[in-house]
């Protein structure tokens, strides 16, 4: 069997390369350079493939997305339907984006946003009082896989957690809140930290009413898609609103263009993408896993709902 691996985008791609070698040891690896043996591939393991590609690999049998989403795939016009998904759910990716929305929570909640702008300017701003873990209430928006991970580690430390989550499912200490509740999530969230996938459905989901809704001195962390939220909006919002402070790690178009005006706002703080950077070993460690399963049965379940886009 011969796998294709594809993408230019992420970071330690010989390391990949490395590592995929060393677990599919039998299976030879090739790039979209070696379309003469695209006839060849069962397996793809792929981010950001030209759609060009996909109807000329005709015996594919599994599509491995290198991370959490797969709106990457979706999108493709020439996406077969019966091919199977494959994202990777790792412990790692797991907690990686766990500690990311916690030190971004802890920066909103000591005031490390307002102590930094001081310094940028050589003020000595004084003290302000941090809220206790139990009097703050941080709503986790997508409460799948990756925000579950996410609430775990904040309940431990004594956060309030509520969710909300397209479907109804129970969680262990967290208030799950579904459909039309979600005017109930906002309002009560002190901070809400959105994991949302992109979908049709999620496509400026986070608007000028959404904020509104938030209390005024309250906290957006997105780690989950930028296309999630309307950007002109949320520019307004933050101009009008001193005290509102975004943590945003994804956007619309990335990277960010330099002309931005997110750049220049005080009560911003921009990272590039790396909320839940893949764990090489652990991911490609899973994708062998649910190859060998295929190679026994002759058939995997695919990680993704297509009616719901994620």
């Amino acid at each position: 069997m011969t796998i294709l691996f594809h993408n230019t985008t992420f970071d330690k791609i010989n390391v990949w390369k490395k590592t995929i070698k060393q677990y599919f040891k039998n299976e030879e690896i090739i790039s979209i350079k070696d379309y003469k043996k695209f006839h060849d591939v069962n397996f793809a393991i792929i981010w950001n493939l030209p759609d060009q590609i996909l109807p000329k690999l005709k015996n594919l049998k599994i599509i491995f997305s290198m991370g959490a989403g797969v709106d990457h795939i979706l999108k493709l016009k020439n996406y077969n339907k019966n091919i199977p998904i494959i994202r990777i759910k790792d412990a790692i990716m797991g907690e990686r984006i766990a500690n990311y929305s916690l030190a971004q929570l802890l920066n909103y909640q000591l005031n490390f946003k307002i102590f930094q702008n001081s310094q940028n300017i050589n003020y000595w701003s004084g003290e302000r009082m941090p809220v206790d873990n139990k009097n703050l209430t941080v709503g986790i928006l997508g409460l799948g896989f990756l925000g579950h991970y996410i609430a775990r580690l904040l309940n431990k430390l004594d956060y309030n957690v509520i969710g909300y989550k397209k479907s109804q499912k129970s969680f262990k200490n967290i208030k799950v809140y579904t459909g039309k509740n979600i005017i109930s999530f906002i309002k009560n969230s002190d901070v809400i930290i959105s994991i949302l996938p992109s979908t049709p459905h999620t496509y400026n989901m986070i608007d000028k009413n959404f904020l509104m809704m938030m209390k005024k001195n309250s906290c957006l962390i997105n780690i989950g898609r930028g296309d999630t939220i309307e950007e002109k909006d949320l520019l307004n919002h933050l101009k009008k609103n001193k005290n509102f402070f975004a943590y945003l790690d994804v956007f619309k178009n990335e990277p960010l263009k330099s002309s931005s005006q997110f750049w220049k706002l005080p009560n911003v703080t921009i990272t590039p993408h790396v909320a839940g950077v893949t764990a090489i070993e652990s991911s490609v460690k899973y994708m062998y896993s649910i190859h060998k399963k295929f190679k026994k049965n002759k058939k995997v379940k695919s990680d993704v709902n297509l009616s719901n886009g994620y």
